[in-house]
This record gives structure tokens, sequence and C-alpha cells, in this order.
């Protein structure tokens, strides 16, 4: 989208490239970045224990489990 935009205002090269987001810091760890893109990750303490085993890791399923402890 930004590429297009760039190519109506007669901007030269890959303007996206220079608006990603870049890993830094702790967020070079893959763990610690899906971990930290969950909102609301401290309701995992509501969640039952076979919940989050099945989840497995999976960030989405984790999203939706904190979801559903808050609105609990």
């Amino acid at each position: 989208m930004l590429n297009r935009i760039a190519d109506g205002r007669g901007v030269d090269g890959d303007f996206a490239r220079k608006f990603q987001v870049k890993r830094m810091g702790k967020d070079k760890d893959d763990i610690f970045w899906n971990l930290g893109k969950i909102h609301g990750l401290e309701n995992l303490a509501f969640v039952k224990d076979e919940d989050l085993a099945q989840a497995n890791g999976n960030p989405m399923i984790l999203q939706q489990l904190c979801d559903k402890a808050n609105d609990e």
C-alpha cells in the first residue's frame, strides 16, 4: 500500500521497506516476540491448564484464550 501511495507522489525505490517494523533488543528472541504481541497476557493465569496444553504455544490460540478469560 505504501508503495502505491509513493508511486502517486513520484517517489522512487522501495518506499515500504523503509517503514517495516524492525525487531530490536528483546524482540529478536522469537518467544519474546510472539508473547509480546498477545494483549492481556496476564489473563492466562485464569485459563485452565488443559486449555493451555492444547494451545501448544500457538500465539493465535493463546490470544483467544486471553480474550475469553477477560470476558469471563
